[in-house]
């Protein structure tokens, strides 16, 4: 394989390290409780977070920098009305756009709490779902152009370590923007 199509990803889950070839694979599988779903490949991870979001039963907790995907707003609304708590935040400036305030009013609108950051310094830059199934995060922002035309990645993942660990950041999060 020549250097121009060989990606090589280095990864350590637990004991194991692996390295993963992503030219041609839409999904690499680090072990049977993670996968990471590079944007361009099949132009597809906002269905990954709708499917996680449409699994959830209890909660689904959502930190994201830029929101502009309705067909994700559409599985948060329909997992609050199969009655999953569903709480999020999102950048206080993008909140405020023309291009993603409609979206944050449509989720309000349907009972779903939406903070929006409160501290002064920095942005509200993570980007991550938390369901009591799995986790999802990345470089991926929850827009159409994240989807069909940037080079993003999603990890998304079972592992209860993890998952620990992004559900208690995600709480943080929300928790402080109260």
């Amino acid at each position: 394989m020549n250097e121009r199509t060989k990606l090589a990803v280095a990864a350590s889950v637990g004991a194991i390290a692996i390295a993963v070839i992503a030219s041609a694979a839409t999904t690499a599988y680090y072990n049977s409780q993670t996968r990471v779903l590079y944007s361009l490949d099949a132009r597809q991870n906002d269905q990954e977070i709708v499917k996680l979001i449409d699994n959830a039963h209890q909660y689904a907790y959502f930190a994201v920098y830029t929101f502009t995907k309705d067909d994700i707003a559409d599985a948060l609304i329909r997992a609050k009305k199969r009655g999953v708590v569903v709480w999020g935040i999102t950048d206080r400036d993008q909140a405020a756009s023309s291009f993603e305030s409609p979206l944050v009013a449509r989720l309000e609108a349907a009972g779903i709490p939406v903070e929006t950051q409160k501290h002064m310094d920095g942005i509200m830059h993570v980007k991550a779902l938390v369901t009591e199934n799995a986790y999802a995060s990345g470089s991926y922002n929850w827009t159409e152009s994240a989807t069909v035309a940037n080079d993003e990645v999603l990890e998304i993942g079972t592992n209860p370590y993890v998952h620990k660990y992004y559900f208690e950041i995600v709480k943080k999060i929300l928790l402080a923007n109260r």
